[in-house]
């Protein structure tokens, strides 16, 4: 059996199921909830089994995971596939310089894989010249917008019960490059204003806090389901998300975007460039992140009023890279 292609990926990620969608490919999320080095031997086991199943003509694979991106370049010759790897930023640039083992195993693997591969698409310019400067071909795709529908419009997620004033949804994931303290303390200064945390923060070093946080008003959600994530995103009046990095699109801005949400995101080049509209941009600083709150929730109906006038346009824009990129891959590929 051959299938023309498939998308493979080690972490089921929202990005990698719209775009797998977009361009009909198969989606294999491969999941394993073993201890990190064996979970790699049972994930890398698991892809060669799916290649050796499928005999695909052309895989796409998410990276994170850069040792999956790795799997797979061992495997192209032996089965004969072309590989594109969505690497979207997944860089790790602040730790170039790092002499510590795991970031100089992980760079050697990130550029040999750029090499490898026969694409690497990510999701601006800078990062694409990156990758050629590194030996790669690039291509330039962002997320799709999800369409992301309430379960009901009004509908009250559990997690908001009994909570009052302004709702304010902070996407998070605790990943390092996120100032989950400084967003905490620009919460609990203020008044009026509900403020909910997503993600896993139970191996944080906020999850011994989360009663008295509660008590300030910045509730920690925990993991959510599809259905109470949309809603509370839905029932919120302004939706925060923050990277401390450059270069990078926060995953969370789409899906703000989606449900026509003011955001409040950083004030970096990359994100001002591509959501130049229904936003205001601050520093990682508490005192920032509170007045861009304030003036979010103030010139809320503004800032829906942009998103709503620009949506058909970013539609627009992103289908234009899309088949763009889905014309390389196939050229690649055949």
């Amino acid at each position: 059996m051959t299938d023309f292609a498939i998308w493979v990926t080690w972490e089921d990620h929202r990005r990698s199921r719209e775009l797998a969608e977009a361009f009909g490919f198969e989606y294999f999320p491969l999941e394993s909830g073993h201890w990190r080095y064996l979970r790699y031997l049972i994930l890398t086991a698991k892809t060669a089994s799916l290649v050796r199943k499928k005999r695909p003509r052309l895989i796409v694979c998410q990276n994170p995971s850069v040792v999956l991106a790795a799997v797979l370049c061992f495997l192209k010759r032996p089965f004969n596939f072309c590989l594109v790897v969505d690497r979207h930023s997944n860089f790790k640039l602040q730790s170039l310089g790092s002499k510590s083992l795991k970031w100089r195993v992980f760079h050697f693997l990130s550029r040999w894989t750029i090499k490898k591969s026969d694409l690497t698409v990510v999701t601006n310019s800078y990062l694409a010249n990156v990758v050629e400067s590194w030996g790669g071909r690039a291509a330039v795709l962002q997320d799709r917008i999800p369409g992301l529908i309430p379960s009901n419009p009004e509908r009250i997620p559990d997690v908001m019960a009994g909570n009052a004033g302004h709702a304010v949804t902070c996407i998070t994931t605790y990943g390092e490059d996120e100032p989950i303290g400084e967003i905490i303390a620009a919460g609990s200064q203020m008044e009026n204003v509900s403020m909910y945390l997503t993600g896993r923060y139970q191996k944080t070093e906020w999850a011994t806090a989360k009663d008295r946080l509660s008590s300030s008003g910045v509730f920690l959600t925990g993991f959510l389901n599809e259905k109470d994530y949309v809603d509370l995103i839905n029932k919120s009046d302004v939706v925060v998300v923050l990277t401390c990095w450059e270069n990078l699109l926060t995953c969370g801005a789409y899906e703000g975007l989606a449900l026509r949400k003011p955001l409040v995101l950083s004030d970096t080049e990359a994100i001002k460039s591509y959501f130049s509209f229904g936003a205001v941009y601050v520093e990682p600083e508490a005192s920032a992140i509170q007045k861009g709150i304030e003036e979010a929730l103030r010139r809320k109906y503004d800032l829906e009023g942009e998103i709503n006038d620009n949506m058909s346009s970013i539609k627009s824009s992103w289908k234009e890279s899309f088949e763009h990129v889905r014309r390389v891959m196939e050229k690649y590929a055949n």
